[in-house]
């Protein structure tokens, strides 16, 4: 890459390192509309997932995106919890899941929930008529369909 990382970027992605030593291997940066940013693609073990697990800090804010979720942060740890750390925590436990509501092929939306929250039917977004439930390791996959309102 031409251009050097900005500070927030390279803070940011030696946290994440220090945090997942074994992702170093798979590090890398990435450039768009001239800004050089760090940028991290981890390839799950379930290969349902419609996208890996990938985490980048284009516009110095970390996006962290896994199958059809993703979230935005400024910070990689807080105490309130709302921060990339524990979103990553949470896709790579099989604790929790993305659950996203599909028209054919339409996205509806998306959400991470509690693998104990996971919904059976599409009253969160009636539009739907499947729902994809995506976990890190694939083991508690599943695709449900349901009958469209609306």
């Amino acid at each position: 890459m031409d251009k050097e990382l900005s500070q927030y970027s390279k803070e940011m992605a030696a946290q994440i390192l220090a945090m997942y030593p074994e992702w170093k291997d798979v590090a890398d940066t990435e450039e768009y509309n001239g800004e050089t940013y760090f940028n991290l693609v981890i390839t799950p073990p379930s290969k349902n997932a419609k996208a890996p697990l990938r985490i980048y800090t284009y516009g110095d804010e970390i996006t962290v995106s896994f199958d059809s979720y993703h979230g935005h942060f400024f910070d990689l740890e807080n105490n309130d919890g709302g921060d990339a750390k524990t979103l990553i925590d949470q896709i790579i436990s099989d604790d929790s899941a993305v659950v996203s509501y599909w028209r054919d092929d339409e996205w509806c939306g998306s959400m991470l929930l509690d693998y104990s929250d996971v919904p059976t039917n599409n009253e969160e977004y009636p539009y739907a008529n499947r729902i994809k439930i995506r976990t890190w390791s694939g083991k508690l996959d599943k695709d449900i369909t349901c009958d469209p309102r609306g």
